[in-house]
């Protein structure tokens, strides 16, 4: 008989009435800890226990250890949080490294000599000799199979030397014993490289894989482990090669600095999720790859449907962890653990978002050094499952767009709604379709195929209607490439917008610059365009040399539009480019006499000035670009005296004659407005943008005066609040707090920094609706 967890009666639940409380408490036995569970949701729940407690099998459960106090807290994560303070004797000492076929991997802290494995429903614990080196080595770890398997092998690498330690789980043996096998010959006659090493082992339909290091040979191995009596015989060979991500980010000082790639395997299927880095420790995006065995081939999934992974990246030992079926609001999720244990990343995949939030202030407070996440499935509670017959084999191969609760397939005009107006003359389907707007407009046009094909994605009479709307603000301009649309989101009614985008910027175009309504626009090894959304012009600019940053000085319809953009590679040049007389791209060398920025932020018209943030926080003008001239000189020297405690962001703007920075906190707990002063070369300090504001993103950064007295003295961030849509986040300079409009009502404040918050992993930015 399964066992329970019993605590004590003072945790009686608020929610019981008072007849039945009295009852209870007339009763001299305790009760059941799942009967308290299911009445006291979501509040929280703490007991001490020496054992697994009996944890519900509706939630998806993570361990936080205090490797010092060998405590453990048990937690979830999501709306319904629950936790439990633990003192589990097989964890006493040891941390958890991995988890494989319902095993958990532990191993001593601090000393990773004594390796075990624990089975948490069972309570089984398989000791293993201790292992000793020379030297400390940083181990990762994969279980090739069951430990009541004959074959079964606990492996470990390393990136400090080339070589497998592993050790058999022949039950039959009295005594288990560590092997130690260099695999350098072996893996410099595949790469024909040398220190290149194995990392994030992981096993998959039975085999052992690992990716290899080093920038020169990036291949997925595998580890063949045939066991012949008592000899065990390791050999490598090349599998696949690992998955490429995009490279091509603007501004180009936004690429990623670091990308960590994880191989994780679950049952007959290998996955690989390479995660981002856009410093040390910010996570700017995620891709997720799964292998096609038949075609040997990496396929970017677009949804994760109900599974999910976790990656924690917290402790010096880093960990991959999935989960196929997960029924809560953390499925089709990819969650990563940064910042010491404090903050989880939250990318979704089928959104292309990436949200950030704190940890649980009783984890928090726990003192953690260790996190995980349990893989096997839990028993304990029956709950109702996710149908058998659904269909979770099936991958999206594009993604749908949604208008609220209407979900149809961009490609095909497919809704999940069935259509009571087939019979509808389309004459009568045009006279409706006048009346309708935005995600009036997406909704009638999922109704049936044919409603799609009666009515173009945007036709003049969307765009005369969504005129009326466009007055009063920019909009946040957000590209999928996969799709080619481009959605717009309105910051005050909130409502979404979808333009298609034409056939020939079809590719991994990024956005360079947004302003007078144009994007301008880059491929890779591909043309630099001028896109208009709402008018679908393009106009191609000549091909140009490789760039970090641009600014545009008119429309590009404009005679006097000049093209700006500044590279340091291999030199430090001003490139520029009048659209209505050249043919070709002009440049002039900037000389600082070893002296000059690594890269410029935010290059900005003002006039025929442009005015361009360094990376010391200084402002550079380069005046009168319309002449043919190199004339420059340095208008503030150095970044101003902010209260920001973390790591900063910087953003420019131009606001009438005077130059504005806005300093941001790196997750929002400080924002500050500084303006530029020519007489001393300083940045001082402002406390309001009075009736004027501000739209920062990577891309742009925009300063307008408000048409709307609720939209003045307030900075709108490219973020959208998590449980509220498409609401976008702005911060008031008067409240000093963060906000989102409901209509043109403003709510009240969610809170002091951006967690809760979550941001587009496509290209997006600030666009003013231009109709010309």
């Amino acid at each position: 008989m399964r066992e329970h967890l019993w605590i004590a009666l003072p945790l009686l639940p608020p929610t019981l009435t008072a007849a039945r409380r009295r009852r209870i408490l007339r009763r001299r036995d305790t009760i059941c800890f799942e009967f308290l569970l299911s009445q006291m949701e979501p509040s929280k729940i703490y007991c001490d226990q020496k054992k697994l407690p009996s944890l519900s099998a509706r939630h998806q459960w993570f361990i936080a250890q205090n490797l010092e106090s060998h405590t453990q807290i048990f937690y979830t994560l999501g709306n319904q949080q629950n936790y439990y303070h633990c003192r589990i004797k097989e964890l006493r000492g040891r941390r958890i490294r991995a988890c494989f076929h319902g095993w958990v991997v532990l191993s001593n802290h601090p000393d990773t000599v004594l390796w075990s494995l624990w089975n948490p429903l069972t309570s089984k614990l398989i000791r293993l000799p201790p292992l000793f080196h020379e030297a400390k080595h940083s181990h990762e770890c994969c279980l090739s199979a069951p430990p009541d398997d004959q074959g079964s092998v606990l492996l470990l690498t390393t990136i400090e030397v080339p070589t497998i330690v592993f050790c058999r789980l022949d039950t039959t043996r009295k005594k288990f014993k560590w092997i130690e096998m260099s695999y350098a010959k072996q893996l410099q006659s595949i790469s024909g490289v040398d220190d290149c090493f194995l990392v994030t082992p992981t096993c998959c339909d039975g085999k052992v894989y690992a990716m290899t290091t080093g920038p020169y040979y990036c291949f997925v191995i595998h580890v063949d482990i045939v066991v012949e009596g008592k000899d065990v015989v390791i050999s490598l060979f090349p599998f696949v090669e690992i998955p490429t991500t995009s490279c091509n980010r603007c501004p180009s000082h936004n690429s990623f600095d670091t990308i960590r790639s994880f191989l994780k395997g679950s049952y007959m299927e290998l996955f690989c999720v390479a995660v981002c880095f856009n410093d040390e420790t910010t996570i700017g995006n995620v891709y997720l790859f799964k292998l096609d065995v038949t075609s040997m081939t990496w396929e970017e999934m677009v949804d994760l449907k109900d599974a999910m992974f976790f990656i924690e990246l917290a402790s010096d030992y880093s960990a991959c962890y999935y989960n196929s079926t997960v029924d809560s609001e953390l499925e089709g999720y990819v969650h990563i653990l940064g910042e010491s244990g404090k903050v989880m990343y939250s990318f979704h995949a089928k959104d292309k978002t990436m949200s950030v939030s704190s940890m649980p202030c009783t984890v928090l407070e726990s003192q953690a050094s260790a996190w995980a996440m349990l893989e096997c499935r839990l028993e304990v509670d029956h709950v109702e499952s996710k149908l058998e017959e659904k269909d979770n084999d099936t991958e999206l191969v594009v993604r749908p767009v949604k208008g609220d609760n209407i979900e149809f397939d961009i490609t095909t005009g497919e809704s999940q709604s069935h259509s009571h107006l087939l019979n509808i003359p389309v004459h009568i389907l045009e006279t409706i379709m006048e009346l309708c707007v935005g995600i009036e407009y997406i909704r009638f046009r999922a109704t049936s195929k044919l409603c799609y094909l009666a009515t173009p994605l945007v036709n003049e009479t969307t765009l005369s209607r969504l005129q009326m709307y466009s007055l009063v603000s920019p909009w946040l301009a957000v590209l999928d490439n996969y799709q080619r649309i481009v959605t717009l989101i309105d910051p005050i009614r909130s409502d979404r917008y979808y333009i298609k985008v034409p056939q020939k910027l079809k590719g991994d175009y990024q956005i360079y610059c947004s302003k007078y309504g144009w994007l301008l626009m880059y491929q890779l090894c591909g043309p630099m365009v001028f896109f208009n959304p709402f008018s679908n012009d393009i106009r191609e600019l000549p091909r140009a040399p490789y760039l970090q940053t641009f600014c545009f000085s008119a429309p590009p319809t404009s005679a006097d539009c000049m093209v700006v953009g500044f590279t340091s590679y291999p030199k430090w040049y001003v490139v520029y480019h009048t659209v209505s007389r050249d043919s070709a791209w002009r440049k002039f060398y900037l000389d600082f006499d070893g002296d000059g920025p690594s890269s410029y932020y935010f290059p900005t018209f003002s006039g025929r000035d442009v005015y361009a943030l360094c990376e010391n926080k200084g402002l550079d003008v380069f005046i009168d670009m319309l002449k043919d001239d190199d004339s420059w000189e340095t208008f503030v020297d150095k970044a101003p005296k902010h209260s920001c405690r973390s790591p900063a962001q910087y953003f420019l703007s131009i606001c009438g004659q005077h130059q504005l920075l806005v300093v941001v906190g790196k997750f929002g707990e400080s924002v500050e407005v500084f303006k530029a002063n020519e007489d001393t070369e300083e940045w001082e300090k402002t406390n309001g943008l009075g009736k004027h504001m501000i739209f920062i993103s990577d891309t742009s950064c925009i300063c307008l005066d408000a048409k709307l007295p609720e939209m003045e003295n307030k900075i709108y961030f490219p973020r959208l609040l998590c449980n509220g849509g498409t609401k976008i986040v702005f911060y008031s300079l008067e409240t000093c707090r963060y906000h989102v409009f409901d209509d043109r009502n403003i709510q009240e404040s969610f809170g002091a920094d951006l967690f809760g918050t979550k941001i587009h992993c496509y290209p997006h930015t600030w666009i003013e609706p231009s109709w010309s």
